[in-house]
This record gives structure tokens, C-alpha cells and sequence, in this order.
């Protein structure tokens, strides 16, 4: 695991054009929005180039989770009365990058601690008991530095976990609900 991420630091460094060599993988996160242009597109472009990486894990938005992925990130879902919550365990030392978010909707740390890139190129740790809003259009780039378990609550009227996956979250930005495209299309206008 510790050869994989420091590859993905690497990839992170390449890619943001970063100066130092010797940074730890939650102080890259701090470089990622410095000379990005549109941060969703760098972090497709991380995306891409992790894939590549012998031993990097990968889900299809819509698939079931992969064994290798279910074992190292065992997710626990229920679908109830329009309500799908996601729980994910995610172990220490591991970067995860997340889809995009087609709705508003709160997220809960329920244990340990983990960087976070925000939207605004800021990075936050968020620890056990943290509460977090979560607004439509934000995709993450995490790192843990504890075990962490992370769970998110969604608004869906899906009838299986693969179409309530699909139904809040997207791979594309351009996919994301209309209304919040023409509010912010300021956002990413050439």
C-alpha cells in the first residue's frame, strides 16, 4: 500500500506541477488547486493516472463493487422510504477520489480522520463526530490518516443500490442537474 500511494503523491505532483519532492501525501492535497484552471478536470486527469497504477483500485459508477475493492473499502447501504445512506470504511494511508455529487445532502464521519480537497482548493481534516453539508457539484479527494468510517444520506426514489448510486452521483460535471449548471456555468467558462 505505502509504494501505491507514494506513486499517487507522484502523479499528484507531476500533475499540479508541484516544487517540493519530499511534501506528505495529505500536504499535496494543499497544492492540488494552485495553476489547476478547472479543478474537476484535474482531478479526471488524477483519475486517469492513478487507473494506471499497478494495485489501484477503481468503481464504475453503477457497477457492484469489485472484491478487491469491497474488501479493502466494505460499503454498508439501505434504501428506505427515499433515503439511501452509504457507509464506507476506508483504511489509514489510503487516497480516495470521489464522483461528483448531483445533489445537496450531509455526510458524517462516524470514525477517524481524513485530509480533504474542498471546492475552493482548501483542505480540511475532518475527525470522528464532524458533520458535513455536502453541496451538489463537489467531488473530494481524500486522504485518511486514521481508519475511517464515512457515512452520506441522499434523497432518491431508486428502487436498487446501483440505480440510487447513479441517481446522486455522476463522473461528469457537465451531467450534473441543470439548474445548478446555469446558476454556476460561471464556474468553468472559457
Amino acid at each position: 500500500m505505502r509504494g501505491l500511494l507514494a506513486k499517487a503523491v507522484n502523479l499528484l505532483k507531476r500533475l499540479f506541477c508541484f516544487k517540493a519532492v519530499d511534501k506528505r501525501p495529505e500536504d499535496v492535497l494543499l497544492e492540488v488547486h494552485k495553476n489547476q484552471g478547472l479543478l474537476w478536470e484535474k482531478i479526471e486527469e488524477f483519475k486517469g493516472q492513478l487507473a494506471s497504477l499497478d494495485g489501484s483500485v477503481k468503481h464504475e459508477l453503477g457497477e457492484e463493487q469489485e472484491l478487491d475493492l469491497a474488501d479493502m473499502c466494505p460499503l454498508q447501504q439501505d434504501l428506505t422510504n427515499g433515503l439511501y445512506t452509504r457507509e464506507v470504511f476506508m483504511p489509514k494511508g489510503t487516497l480516495v477520489v470521489s464522483f461528483i455529487h448531483k445533489q445537496d445532502h450531509p455526510s458524517f464521519v462516524l470514525e477517524g480522520e481524513a485530509s480533504v480537497l474542498l471546492d475552493d482548493g482548501q483542505i480540511v481534516k475532518y475527525k470522528q463526530g464532524d458533520k458535513i453539508m455536502t453541496k451538489t457539484g463537489t467531488q473530494r479527494v481524500l486522504f485518511m490518516h486514521e481508519d475511517t468510517r464515512w457515512v452520506c444520506v441522499y434523497r432518491t426514489n431508486a428502487k436498487t443500490f446501483l440505480e440510487a448510486e447513479k441517481d446522486v452521483y455522476t463522473n461528469d460535471f457537465r451531467l450534473l442537474p441543470k439548474e445548478f449548471l446555469n446558476k454556476n456555468k460561471l464556474l468553468w467558462q472559457e
